[in-house]
Formats: C-alpha cells, sequence, structure tokens
C-alpha cells in the first residue's frame, strides 16, 4: 500500500480501475425523506447535551441518479466555471489515523478515495482541489464546498458496527447550505454503498473540528466517516469507486440543488 507521504510509491492493494457501480432495486420509500428524519431526531438529542439548538434540518430535495463512473460530463452542464470543491484526506501529511493489525491505515484509505472523487469531479468539469490534514490552503479557505474524507476505527468498540457517519461543526454559519450539502452526501452515498449512516454534530472542542474552524464562515463543510475498517473493507478498499462515487454524487447533487450545474 501506498505511503502518502511517499507519492512515488505505488498505490498497491488500493488503486484499480474504476467500474460503474452495481445498480440497487427501486425502492418502494425515499431515503431522502428517511435521512431528514433521522437528522432531525440527531439534532433534537444534541440539543439536549448542548442546550443549544445548532442547526434547523432539511428542506426537501431532488434526488439524482447513480452516477456513471467516471461521471458524466456531458449530462452535468457547468452553470459557473469558477465552482470550487475542495476535498480533504484526512490525517494525510500529518499522521496514519487509525492503524489496524493488519497494517491497514486509514489516511492510505482517506488517500485513494479522496483523489478517485477529485477525478470524478474533473470528468464531470468540475475543479477539486485535494487538500491535506492542516493544508496552509485551509485558512480561510472559500469554496462552493468542502468535503473532509476519513473512514472509522478498525478496533474501537464502534469498529464491529458497519456503517457511515457525517458531522458538521456545531459552528457553522451556512447552516442552510450545510444542511443540504449533508443530506445529498446520506442519501447518494447510502445508495452508491448500501451503508447505513448514522450523524454527529461536532463541538469546536474537538481535534477533528479544526478544519471547520479554519476554513471561511461561508463555506459549507461536511465531515465523512465512509465506513468501519474492520468490516466495511469490501466498500472502502475493494469497492473504493463505489465509495468516490457516492461522494461524488453528493456533491453533484448539492450542486443541481444550488442551481451551480444543471
Amino acid at each position: 500500500m501506498e505511503n502518502p507521504d511517499n507519492p512515488d510509491q505505488p498505490l498497491e492493494e488500493m488503486e484499480s480501475k474504476i467500474s460503474p457501480p452495481k445498480k440497487e432495486n427501486p425502492r418502494s420509500y425515499s431515503i431522502f425523506r428517511m435521512v431528514q428524519s433521522i437528522i432531525l431526531w440527531a439534532v433534537a438529542l444534541a440539543t439536549l447535551f448542548t442546550f443549544w439548538n445548532p442547526h434547523s434540518f432539511f428542506s426537501a430535495q431532488n434526488s439524482i441518479a447513480l452516477l456513471p463512473t467516471p461521471a458524466n460530463a456531458e449530462g452535468n452542464t457547468v452553470a459557473n466555471n469558477r465552482i470550487r470543491i475542495g476535498i480533504q484526506v484526512g490525517h494525510y501529511k500529518h499522521n496514519d489515523g487509525f492503524t489496524c493489525p493488519d497494517g491497514i491505515k486509514e489516511v492510505d484509505v482517506d488517500y485513494v478515495i479522496a483523489n478517485k472523487v477529485s477525478l470524478l469531479l474533473g470528468a464531470s468539469q468540475i475543479t477539486a482541489e485535494v487538500l491535506n490534514e492542516y493544508d496552509l490552503n485551509l485558512i480561510n479557505y472559500k469554496a462552493d464546498a468542502l468535503i473532509s474524507i476519513h473512514t472509522r476505527s478498525c478496533t474501537d468498540p464502534s469498529a464491529a458496527a458497519s456503517g457511515f457517519t457525517l458531522g458538521t461543526s456545531i459552528s457553522a454559519k451556512e447552516t442552510e447550505k450545510t444542511n443540504t450539502l449533508a443530506a445529498c452526501l446520506a442519501e447518494q452515498y447510502a445508495n452508491n454503498t448500501g451503508l447505513v449512516f448514522s450523524y454527529q454534530v461536532i463541538p469546536d472542542d474537538q481535534v477533528n473540528s479544526h478544519t471547520f474552524l479554519d476554513i471561511n464562515p461561508q463555506t459549507p463543510a461536511v465531515q465523512i466517516e465512509t465506513g468501519s475498517l474492520a468490516v466495511d473493507r469490501s466498500i472502502l478498499i475493494e469497492g473504493s469507486d463505489r465509495a468516490a462515487n457516492g461522494i461524488t454524487a453528493g456533491i453533484l447533487c448539492y450542486l443541481k440543488s444550488k442551481g451551480l450545474i444543471n
């Protein structure tokens, strides 16, 4: 596996040719509406502990179809050629993140998925900037959206539970944009990977809150923990195309909802 600090070392197990995700069977209910309800309950519970309701979640959005891989550039006409998307690689150029007993490192998984997202957005004529954990460019970073990519542990007690987690800052300023971005990511990532999701509001005193505090307050940002390194490896490693496709689809869903692409 590649050490991200040594880009000349090839990706061994992680890099594979991007292939189209398998189509899910049509569902008789809207995942998006379920996402809205669950996040509403999550915020209500968070309020009990913080004594302050940080957000009001969500207004309905239209889902977009599952993406081919690479993303279909012809189907996503860019209304503003200055669209800017930040993709942060969790732990990159800082530390390894979680390390599993067999040597799998979180930072390597994050790195592969983030770079595939960047390629997919590029195929849709959208510029994506790949940023490291403490990238100096994050200071007052202005973009249409920023996604911070992480994975969950393979050893702590929660590792045995499959699923992905979305997090937003408790002090987010652009709450409507942030909530829409989170809803799009939740629905599209679930559609592409088949994983269930949970939600968290990230207090400013947590270590991983620094990204939210560093960027420009007008930049909507969401952290995604893409799955458990213990039980979701079929998605995170062997099927990392599906993980990248889900994140990309979520970003395109958000951009469409804001009229930035057609």
